[in-house]
This record gives C-alpha cells, sequence and structure tokens, in this order.
C-alpha cells in the first residue's frame, strides 16, 4: 500500500501529480479527492483543492506546493487549502529564468506555468557553508518561500475581492518564522 500524505497544519508540501485526474471517493471526513504523486505516495484533499489544480492548470508531474493552512476568526478555526505553483514574479511583469539549461517563462505565484514540471525550485549554492546546507537551513528556506507563495497568491485573492491587501517584508519573515517553528514541533 502506498504511504499517505500526512498535511501539518501551516507546513507546505512540495508535490507533483503522477497523473492528471484524482479519484472522488467519500471517507469519514466526506468527500474527498485521492491523488497518486509522482513519488508514489497518495494523498486525501478535499474538491475545492481538485478545483483549485485545474483552475491554476497543474498537469502531470508539475511540481506545486499545497498548504493546509488554519486561519483564526476571533475564537474560530478554520481550514484553508493555499495551491501555489511556479516561481514568484517580479511585480513590475513576467520575468525569463534560465534553469537546466532552458530558458521558462515563470507566472506568479498562484498562476499556471507551462513546462514539463522537471524544474526545482533555485537551491543555496553548491559551495555555500554552515547552516543553510544542513536540513534545518533548507527547511528555512522553504518555509520563507512558501511565506512568499502565501502572501502573494493572498494578495490576489484580495484583488480578486475588492479589497487592498499588501503584505510588508516583515509580515512575510513573520509568516515564514511561524511556519518554520511549527514544522520543528
Amino acid at each position: 500500500m502506498n504511504d499517505k500524505v500526512q498535511f501539518q497544519t501551516n507546513v507546505p508540501v512540495e508535490i507533483a501529480l503522477k497523473y492528471g485526474d484524482g479519484k472522488e471517493v467519500s471517507g469519514q471526513y466526506g468527500d474527498q479527492v485521492m491523488y497518486t504523486l509522482t513519488d508514489d505516495r497518495v494523498m486525501y484533499v478535499p474538491p475545492i483543492v481538485k478545483r483549485r489544480i485545474e483552475e491554476l492548470g497543474i498537469g502531470r508531474g508539475e511540481l506545486f506546493t499545497l498548504t493546509k493552512a488554519e486561519k483564526k476568526n476571533g475564537t474560530r478555526r478554520t481550514i484553508e487549502w493555499l495551491v501555489t505553483t511556479g516561481w514568484p514574479k517580479e511585480r513590475a511583469g513576467q520575468t525569463t529564468q534560465e534553469l537546466n539549461g532552458r530558458q521558462r517563462r515563470n507566472g506568479a505565484a498562484g498562476e499556471a506555468v507551462t513546462g514539463n514540471g522537471q524544474a526545482r525550485r533555485p537551491s543555496a549554492s553548491s559551495d555555500a557553508k554552515g547552516f543553510l546546507v544542513t536540513e534545518q537551513g533548507q527547511f528555512l528556506l522553504q518555509a520563507l518561500a512558501a511565506a512568499v507563495d502565501a502572501a502573494a497568491t493572498t494578495e490576489q485573492y484580495a484583488t480578486s475581492c475588492g479589497v487592498e491587501l499588501q503584505f510588508t517584508s516583515e509580515d512575510v519573515r513573520e509568516i515564514g518564522l511561524r511556519i518554520y517553528t511549527a514544522g520543528l514541533k
């Protein structure tokens, strides 16, 4: 039996789908969609995630990030699933990035990005020393990148709702550090 992805609250998980479509199933948590991932694990997510994957045009083998985010509204807590793909673009417009000897046109965080999905986020340089080459250092980099993605996606969502929202670098730092510390527990 395949391993099942366990989503921890506020911890982003980078994944890629083995097949384009998920299988709709019913379980103890209601209707869900089961996906097989490229590493042969399976994940069960609510139907809203399937709709978001389709909206973003995420295809087979394309790397994307899925976060089970906890939101507080007074004393009430709710879960919101964040689906992001690609690398954040410069606010001025599209950027072209050299990856694995090929140029790839990138969209904003949360937008569909064309390509075969085999590219990975740039990692720290191979000659880096110290903390950044450790497992914890890499997790910190992932948490901060996820914070940037979450802030960009949230700003886009707020704009689509007619709300003006702009995160500061301090907000992004705080989000990233909270993701990092939650993942250490």
